[in-house]
Formats: C-alpha cells, sequence, structure tokens
C-alpha cells in the first residue's frame, strides 16, 4: 500500500500555478504585505503579487513511497525478480473552496452528529466512543487542508435551537483552522479539534434549566455553570482512550491570563497552550451567536472585544494571532456601506486587506437589487462623491440576508469570478 507524507519543494515563483499550497517564502513573511503566513493560490492576481515580493518559495508536496517490481543481476549473473520502494513526489494542489462545500458540508453533519452521540452517551453514563470522535475530527482536518475556507463558510450558518452541539463543532473548526495558521502538524490540528469538539462535553451534567435558561444567569446559576469545567475532566479523565491534552482543555478553556479564570485561578504559564487557544475560540464563537436571550455581535465587534482584553483575558500572542487569522473583514459576513447599501463580502485580498470585494444584494433602501461585484480596492464613491467604505459588518441573517441562500445558488466567496 502507498504510504504518503508531506514535505515542502522549493520552486521559482514563475513555476507557480493557481491550487498550489504556498508555505514559506525566500525571506520573512514579516517583510512582505502577505496576512496569512501561508496560503493557497486562488488565482493570477496572488501569483503576481508573489512574483513581485520573491523570486522562490516553497509548495507542499505530497511524497508517495510505492513498490515496484524490478528485475537484478545477482553477483552470480542471475537474472532475479524483487520489489523495490521508490518515492514520488507530486505538488499538492487544493481543491477550490465551491468544490469543497460538499465535501465539508458532510464531514460537519457527520462530526454534529458524532457530538450528539459523545452526549447521549454521557447523559445514559456510558463510555464516549473516543475512536468516532478522532474519525470525525480526522474527516474535518482533511477537508481543511483541502481548503479552509469551505468550512470556515459553513460555521457562519448557525442554529440557535441546536447551540451546544454546533458551539462544540464550530470551536473544532475554528481551534483547527487557528492551529493550522500557527504551524500545527496534521496529527496536532487533530488533537485539538478533540479539544475543542469535547471542551464543553461536561456541560451535559449542567441542569438544563440552567444550560437553557431564556436569559442572564444568576449568581448561584453561574456557579453552577461553572462546574462544567470540573464535570468535563471528570468525564474525560475516566477514559483511557481520552487525549490529556482534552482533559487538560475542558478543565482549562476558562483561565484567565490574569489569574481571575475559573475553576483553579491558574497564572498565564499555567495554561495548556492548547487550552488558550480554544479560550478565544470559544469566547469568539459565543459572542458571534444567537441565543434565546440575545442577539448576536458581529465578527468586527468580538475581536475588537478580545483585542482590548488580550493579556488580560487570553494569551497576548494567541489572542493577536486569532484576530490576524480571522480578519478584520472576513469573508460570507454581511457588510453595511456608508452609502446604505448592503452586501455579501466574498474576498479580501492579501494586499487590499482593508478594502474587500462585496456582492452587493440590497440597495439603499435595503430592497433587493440586481446583484453585482464592488471591489472597494479600486477607490468607488458614493451618489455624493465620497470615498465608498464598509461602515459596519453584521452576522449572517441581518436585513434578512443569509448567507446560504446565496451559497445554494452558488456563490464562491473569496474566489468569485468577475
Amino acid at each position: 500500500m502507498p504510504q504518503n507524507s508531506r514535505s515542502l519543494v522549493k520552486i521559482s515563483v514563475s513555476e507557480l500555478q493557481v491550487g498550489m499550497y504556498v508555505a514559506q517564502l525566500d525571506r520573512p513573511w514579516e517583510e512582505t504585505r502577505f496576512v496569512y503566513q501561508g496560503f493557497f493560490i486562488y488565482d493570477w492576481r496572488d501569483i503576481q503579487e508573489l512574483q513581485a515580493q520573491c523570486e522562490f518559495v516553497f509548495v507542499q508536496a505530497e511524497t508517495e513511497v510505492v513498490e515496484e517490481e524490478k528485475t537484478v543481476t545477482a553477483p552470480s549473473g542471475k537474472k532475479i525478480r524483487t520489489r523495490v520502494k521508490k518515492e514520488k513526489t507530486r505538488l499538492v494542489h487544493k481543491a477550490p473552496a465551491y468544490r469543497e462545500l460538499t465535501k465539508a458540508a458532510n464531514s460537519m453533519g457527520q462530526a454534529k452528529q458524532t457530538i450528539h452521540d459523545v452526549f447521549r452517551a454521557v447523559k445514559l453514563g456510558r463510555d464516549i466512543d473516543m475512536k468516532a470522535v478522532t474519525v470525525a475530527v480526522t474527516d474535518i482536518v482533511d477537508s481543511i487542508m483541502r481548503n479552509p475556507n469551505a468550512l470556515q463558510w459553513l460555521s457562519l450558518i448557525k442554529d440557535k435551537d441546536d447551540y451546544t452541539a454546533e458551539h462544540c463543532l464550530r470551536v473544532c473548526v475554528l481551534s483547527i483552522i487557528i492551529g493550522r495558521e500557527m504551524g500545527f502538524n496534521e496529527p496536532e490540528m487533530v488533537d485539538i479539534g478533540v479539544c475543542g469538539m469535547l471542551h464543553d462535553v461536561g456541560k451535559v451534567k449542567v441542569p438544563d434549566e440552567i444550560l437553557n435558561k431564556p436569559g442572564s444567569l444568576d449568581k448561584d446559576e453561574f456557579e453552577i455553570m461553572k462546574q462544567h469545567s470540573q464535570y468535563g475532566r471528570d468525564i474525560l479523565i475516566s477514559l483511557s482512550s481520552a487525549p490529556k491534552s482534552a482533559v487538560d482543555v475542558a478543565y482549562s478553556h476558562h483561565e484567565k491570563v490574569d489569574g481571575t479564570g475559573y475553576p483553579r485561578g491558574l497564572a498565564a504559564h499555567q495554561i495548556p497552550l492548547k487550552a488558550k487557544i480554544v479560550g478565544v475560540v470559544d469566547a469568539y464563537d459565543a459572542m458571534t451567536s444567537a441565543r434565546v436571550y440575545k442577539d448576536p455581535m458581529s465578527a468586527l465587534e468580538s475581536l475588537r472585544i478580545i483585542y482590548d482584553v488580550r493579556g488580560k483575558h487570553f494569551d497576548l500572542e494567541v489572542a493577536e494571532f486569532f484576530i490576524k487569522t480571522m480578519g478584520v473583514y472576513p469573508a460570507g459576513h454581511i457588510a453595511e456601506l456608508n452609502s446604505g447599501e448592503v452586501g455579501i463580502i466574498v474576498r479580501s485580498s492579501n494586499e487590499h486587506r482593508l478594502k474587500p470585494k462585496v456582492l452587493l444584494v440590497l440597495d439603499e433602501k435595503k430592497q433587493l437589487r440586481k446583484e453585482a461585484i464592488l471591489d472597494l480596492s479600486v477607490n468607488c464613491l458614493t451618489d455624493a462623491g465620497k470615498p465608498l467604505r464598509i461602515k459596519e459588518i453584521h452576522p449572517n441573517g441581518a436585513f434578512g440576508v443569509r448567507l446560504e441562500n446565496y451559497v445554494k445558488k452558488g456563490l464562491r466567496l473569496a474566489e468569485y469570478d468577475d
């Protein structure tokens, strides 16, 4: 059976093709305009940017070890047939995100069912099927390695009536994406994905009237809710198949680097890295999700809060990396322009990260209009002659605009064909 392993291959920028994954440059990332440390080449514009700034790059390749039959001559002169191992290296071409959407949706559906099975097993006093959890997370990692955008977009489509399971799933997906951007290898990505999927497993032990209360918790109720960290630790530590990292994350994802977190009030250096990552992702998803008792915050507002408490609640480096990875104007969010028009952000380029492309869907009166792509990087003007810009970004569903409706119609976020 062929054995595959990942490696990096140095190539000239003149040899770059759409679909390649650029993992390293010939110079420090900080000396370039690229916001992501490692990215998929979407179109010729990305190739032009790389050719303008670099002479060569390192792209991801896959080395396949295969066995072949070969005739060799023995010292005696006799010809014999033998099997030899041979390495074949091919450059990895990532799947365009719109092609990955179907596979990604299947991965999310299976993972969501796995989370429901986990919660059901805990409620019934049975062991968690860790093999099923690992398989589901590995499937998600595979999708993210093919193209991370598909799962990231699908994570924006939320069902508030199934919050706990979907929250665990989104934390799993975003934790893997952040880990990938931080340089985690695939086994580490699977590990942090398992941590994200199981981080709130202890909530199964919290009374439903508190977990699903349609309003803010009072002091006593919050103290009960806080016990989910201890419950999660106890559930996972009783399983010999549960990774230690998942135990640590379930126990520590509400710790804060200034020592004011719970349940143990750990100092910054005592909080595991993966718990710091899951802690930021957990807070972000909670802020950007609708609940019975609150409307969702926009991604931008949530990122501002994370930025404000970095170094206090959240690890400084992890928080800043998270903000950088998510981007100021993430694809898939609803953008309200200063002209009053509304659209869906479809792409933010490395060079024009503050001036993305927007698919306009509502006019200045918030009525449906003929869809059109607006590229804010070309210095568009309003009817009054003022520079056109994004006034605010909103979560999915704002102004009646739902991302899933446009994805079903074939919207290609981050790689829209003009």
